[in-house]
């Protein structure tokens, strides 16, 4: 029953990950290191591919030999992160047994298989589900060396302290069980090291925290160990000197403020009541199906705490008073322990049980995925690609060469799914064109002679412009930071689409409402035109005053303001 238990979790954790599969879209962040890959030469990778992103270079060395492998599909990108998602699930889940027991194993398992924090991340190939598996599995190493295989297993047999040495004496390096832990130590931190920059700070932090379970037997072998894991990222050091100097991602985080830790919980419980409510419900249960034997526990859960909170309070005052780096998904490689550290009051439980509580969670938080989060819709519907569908599927609807097409994106990315699409579009690239000002875009708008513009990401400024030349919008489709929009200079068939909610301009000789004019400043000139005089003995000219709320209907609408002289 137990394993059926466990095989539960992990197949719906399956399910999950891979739906959809292969066909699960590159978000931004996945095309600019697919865009990083495809060197031949292991200097040029570190010096274009490496340096300039801010992270070690492990993950993308490894994408970019990979791709040589099995070519550079989103699916064969993705996979090998779908798969440690995976076995993520099964290590937290076997953490949480050799703490505790069971049932805390199960709980925190079944979160990390159905919640879409760690569900998204495992569908992402970046340096962040990798991070997560590599610093279980450090951890999985660690707690093994210290304190035997089975430690917390309630009501089983513990096998004994693997660092005491006494099972080990007269045996080779390899049927050392000590020794083997320690390798594993040693090449999982090393990999923590080589992930992400929050993945080596938690090696750090695991590796400080071991130092206070040493005994005569054990401190050689973990000692030795630390100077191994410094000296295989020595070759590093350079790199990450680089990447300090340059800084961080501050140029678009905002420094975090005293509510992120609330936002936090919100955002891994998904923003839903319901699944909110089951938490509070499985704390309370705790309190009445809690482990006799408390104490047993207590040196972990400081552990659980400790670890989680350490890289959150380092990375927020860094935040504030360096460069901000800290966001939500630098705090997933500690986020099992958070888990831990709350279900950990828990006693090993009968099998139906668990299996209720497994299920229950597992039917909240995937209603709240789907149909509260939205993840699946939303997470289909990625920028880049879907820029190049949209620009394609309204280019064969269009007369040959009657459109001209501008993206905002790098071409290489957009060049990534024109391949994909087998198209041969012409496209002008807003990065290459360098508009410094108003003017420069003007000259480029009164430069094209086709008869429709698709824009895609477009500054919304520039949309006014585009307006001016092009009137008529017939095609606009808005998602996850992107917007795509198709303006024709006649409508010759096509429906126009009005997305103004609020308009008003102003009218000298009859004011609306919300404007308001100096007397006298409106006068008739010898054409009879209206004109409005302003001179140096007025101190306003005309004003224009609504509440905010009363002119949107949502808070992603644009206010745009515009004056012609």
């Amino acid at each position: 029953m137990k394993r059926i238990l466990l095989i539960y979790i992990i197949l719906v954790g399956a399910i999950l990950r891979f739906y959809g599969f292969p066909h699960l879209p590159f978000m931004y962040d996945e095309v600019s290191g697919w865009a990083r890959t495809g060197f031949t030469s292991f200097h040029e990778l570190i010096e274009k591919g490496v340096q300039g992103d801010g992270h070690p270079a492990g993950i993308q060395v490894f994408l970019n030999y990979w791709r040589v492998v099995v070519g550079d599909s989103e699916a064969a990108f993705k996979l090998p992160f779908l798969i440690m998602g995976l076995l993520s699930i099964w290590q937290v889940f076997r953490i949480g047994r050799r703490w505790f027991n069971g049932t805390v194993g199960y709980i925190c398992a079944t979160f990390i298989a159905v919640i879409q924090y760690t569900v998204m991340y495992s569908q992402i190939a970046r340096p962040y589900v990798s991070g997560l598996f590599f610093g279980l599995m450090m951890v999985g190493c660690w707690t093994n060396y210290f304190f035997g295989r089975d430690s917390g297993m309630k009501g089983e047999e513990p096998t004994v302290d693997l660092s005491s040495g006494n099972n080990n004496k007269g045996k080779s390096f390899f049927q050392n069980k000590s020794n083997l832990q320690l390798l594993g130590f040693i090449i999982f931190s090393t990999l923590c090291c080589y992930n992400h920059y929050f993945s080596l700070l938690f090696a750090l932090i695991v590796g400080i925290s071991g130092l206070f379970f040493l005994n005569k037997k054990s401190w050689k072998g973990y000692i030795v160990s630390g100077f191994i894991i410094i000296l295989l990222f020595l070759p590093h050091l350079q790199i990450t000197l680089f990447q300090l100097g340059i800084g961080g991602v501050g140029g678009w985080l905002s420094k975090p403020t005293s509510q992120f830790f609330s936002n936090y919980l919100n955002y891994i419980f998904q923003f839903s009541l319901g699944l909110k409510s089951l938490v509070a419900l499985l704390l309370l249960a705790s309190i009445f199906f809690y482990d006799k034997n408390l104490a047993s526990g207590n040196k972990f859960r400081l552990l659980a705490i400790t670890w989680f909170l350490s890289p959150m309070v380092i990375g927020y005052f860094y935040s504030l008073h360096r460069n901000a780096v800290l966001q939500y998904s630098v705090l997933i490689f500690t986020f099992p322990f958070f888990l831990l550290f709350m279900f950990s009051l828990f006693r090993n439980l009968r099998p139906l049980y668990n299996f209720s509580i497994i299920t229950a969670i597992m039917v909240i938080s995937i209603y709240s995925l789907i149909y509260e989060r939205r993840h699946y819709e939303i997470f289909f519907h990625q920028p880049v690609e879907q820029l190049v569908m949209h620009s394609i599927h309204t280019s064969v609807k269009l007369p040959a060469k009657a459109s001209t097409i501008l993206l905002n994106q790098p071409k290489k990315y957009i060049g990534y799914y024109l391949k994909k699409f087998n198209s041969d579009l012409q496209i002008d690239y807003w990065p290459e064109k360098n508009f410094s000002s108003y003017i420069d875009f003007r000259k480029y708008l009164s430069s094209l002679s086709t008869d429709f513009l698709i824009a895609g990401n477009i500054p919304g400024d520039n949309l006014l412009l585009i307006k001016q030349y092009y009137p008529y919008l017939i095609e606009s489709e808005k998602g996850f930071t992107y917007n795509y929009r198709c303006f024709a200079k006649n409508l010759d068939g096509h429906s126009s689409i009005d997305e103004s909610v609020f308009y008003d301009t102003l009218n000298f000789m009859k004011p609306g409402d919300h404007w308001t004019i100096p007397d006298k400043s409106s006068i008739i000139d010898s054409s009879q035109h209206v004109a409005y005089r302003m001179d140096s003995l007025q101190q306003w000219g005309p004003g224009f005053t609504a509440p905010v709320f009363d002119l949107i209907t949502s808070r992603y609408d644009v206010l745009n303001v515009t004056l012609h002289v």
